[in-house]
C-alpha cells in the first residue's frame, strides 16, 4: 500500500513537539571513561495502522487502544579522548536548545553519526540550507549514502518519498568533503571500528545502510541501535512485527531477531531512538518467546529539565509481556 512516508515522519514531529514535551538531556549513562547523553524531540503515540505482519489478534493483546508509544531520540557521547560526538539528530526542532542546556555549542561537536538518513534522523543537520555543525565530522555507511543519493532509485520510490531524498542529498551536499562513507562490519564481529571506542555495525532493512554503533570498550559497552525498534510494546513479544517505514521488512525482521538475541545473551545494555525515555536498558528472552525490555538505572543531568513523561522518581514501564501484564493489573 502506498503511504506518504514523509508526511508521516512530519506529522510525527509535530505531533511530539504539540504535547509540550521539550528535548533536554534527560539521562546520563556511563561506561567506564564514556557517558552517553540522552536528548529528545518529545514522545508521542504511534497508530497500529503503520505496524506491518500485525493480526487483530496481537494487536488486541499488545495494543488494546490501538496505539503505541514512540519518542524521537538521539544520543551524545563523550569520550575519553575528550571528543563529543552525535548519534542523529532527530527531527531538529529541539537539537540547539539541548544542547545549549548542556553548555555545548555546535562548534564543539567533533563528529555526527548517522544511523540512517529518514528525516526524523538528520533534521538537526542543516539550518537555512547551512551545516548546524562547523567542524564536525559526518559518518554515514556508505550503502546509506549510496541510497539516498541514486536517481533511479528515488525516481522508483515515487513522489511521496521525493522529499526524503532531496533531504539527505542537501545534508551529504553541505557537509561535503566533511561526509565520512563508511563500511560497517558484522554484528558477530562487532562490525568496525570508525572511531576509537565506537564500532559501526551493519542492519540493512529499515534503510539499506541502517547502522547500529557499538559504543565504549570491552565489558562496558552499549548499543545504540538506532531503528531496530519502532513500536517497543508489539515489537518485543513478536520481532516479527515489521513497520510501513522499512524499505526491506523482511531483512529489518532478520537483523531485529539477530541483535535481540546478541544482546539478550551478553548482556549488553542498548538504547534506542525510538523508545520512551530513559531509552535505555536491558533486554533479556521472555518466558513466553519474544523480548523484554527493561530501562536501566540512569543519573539525571544536574541542572537538566526531565520531560514531563518522566521524572527522578518515575521509570519508564517495562516493554513486552510485562508491559501488558502491567496495564492489565490498572484500574
Amino acid at each position: 500500500m502506498s503511504r506518504c512516508f514523509f508526511a508521516a515522519f512530519c506529522i510525527l514531529s509535530c505531533l511530539l513537539m504539540a504535547e509540550g514535551r521539550h528535548a533536554r538531556a534527560e539521562t546520563s549513562y556511563r561506561l567506564g571513561p564514556y557517558e552517553i547523553i540522552m536528548l529528545s524531540d518529545g514522545e508521542s503515540a504511534g497508530n497500529a495502522s503503520l505496524l506491518v505482519g500485525a493480526d487483530e489478534a496481537m494487536v488486541k493483546k499488545y495494543l488494546p487502544n490501538g496505539t503505541y508509544s514512540t519518542a524521537i531520540q538521539y544520543f551524545l557521547v563523550r569520550t575519553p579522548a575528550k571528543k563529543t560526538i552525535l548519534v542523529d539528530t532527530g527531527s531538529g526542532k529541539e537539537l540547539l536548545p539541548g544542547l545549549h542546556a548542556l553548555g555545548i555549542r555546535p562548534k564543539e561537536i567533533d563528529a555526527v553519526l548517522l544511523t540512517h538518513m529518514h528525516p526524523d534522523h538528520i533534521g538537526g543537520m542543516l539550518a537555512k540550507g547551512r551545516p548546524v555543525f562547523p567542524r564536525a565530522k559526518v559518518y554515514v555507511a556508505e550503502q546509506e549514502r549510496a541510497y539516498w543519493t541514486d536517481a533511479a532509485m528515488m525516481k522508483k520510490a515515487g513522489p511521496d518519498k521525493r522529499e526524503g531524498f532531496v533531504a539527505a542529498q542537501k545534508v551529504l551536499a553541505a557537509y561535503g568533503k566533511r561526509v565520512q562513507a563508511f563500511q560497517p562490519g558484522d554484528l558477530e564481529a562487532q562490525g568496525t571500528e570508525i572511531l576509537p571506542g565506537i564500532r559501526a555495525i551493519s542492519a540493512s532493512g529499515h534503510t539499506p545502510g541502517h547502522t547500529l554503533f557499538l559504543v565504549g570498550e570491552e565489558g562496558a559497552q552499549m548499543l545504540i541501535w538506532g531503528d531496530l525498534t519502532h513500536a517497543m510494546a508489539i515489537q518485543m513479544p513478536v520481532p516479527n512485527v515489521a513497520m510501513v517505514y522499512d524499505v526491506n521488512p523482511s531483512e529489518a525482521i532478520a537483523i531485529r531477531l539477530k541483535a535481540l538475541q546478541y544482546v539478550s545473551e551478553r548482556k549488553l545494555p542498548v538504547a534506542g531512538m525510538h523508545i520512551a525515555a530513559p531509552s535505555m536498558g536491558m533486554v533479556r528472552a521472555g518466558d513466553e518467546g519474544g523480548y523484554v525490555f527493561t530501562p536501566i538505572d540512569f543519573a539525571p543531568v544536574s541542572g537538566i529539565e526531565l520531560p514531563q513523561s518522566i521524572s527522578n522518581d518515575k521509570k519508564a514501564a517495562p516493554a513486552g509481556k510485562d508491559a501488558a501484564a502491567a496495564q492489565e493489573a490498572q484500574p
